[in-house]
């Protein structure tokens, strides 16, 4: 996970000093409520991160576990793991990921979502936790039904 300093929110501002009219403060109130509200333990939900000015290594994004980034003398450069996969900031690599570890669920109801990997899965989201399910023999997950359904049906786009 994030160590010390290495993830640290570039600061961004789209409003004045707070001179001008009553709707251009409270605009940029709005921005700073909002800004605040997307933040994520301390981290801003877009902000990318300050690297140390030597030194080359990995961090994870804390927004995603596919994704990283390589710092590289004080640049940071985004990068990303394959589909089914995680990044690892101990190992400093990309693993395979079950859909336990790295599936984004919505926060609330029930849907059923096609597996990032293989067409004979998907993935039934409850509530924000995924739950990986497998098609019965002979049948592929279908997303435009949200459901399994026979092989000549379903396009599976880069997926096994």
């Amino acid at each position: 996970m994030i160590k010390g300093t290495d993830y640290i929110p570039k600061a961004t501002s789209s409003c004045p000093t707070m001179k001008g009219s009553t709707p251009t403060v409270l605009a940029c109130v709005l921005v700073a409520v909002v800004t605040l509200a997307t933040t994520w333990e301390g981290v801003a939900a877009f902000a990318q991160p300050i690297c140390r000015q030597k030194g080359r290594y990995l961090i994870a994004n804390p927004q995603d576990c596919r994704s990283y980034y390589y710092c590289f003398e004080g640049e940071p450069f985004y990068g990303l793991c394959a589909a089914g996969h995680r990044f690892d900031e101990g190992r400093q690599s990309c693993l395979q990921a079950s859909v336990h570890e790295c599936f984004a669920c919505p926060p609330t109801g029930a849907v059923h979502l096609a597996n990032p990997v293989r067409c004979d899965r998907y993935v039934l989201c409850f509530h924000g936790v995924a739950h990986e399910r497998i098609c019965p023999v002979g049948l592929l997950f279908n997303q435009a039904i949200g459901q399994c359904d026979l092989m000549k049906n379903v396009v599976c786009n880069g997926r096994s």
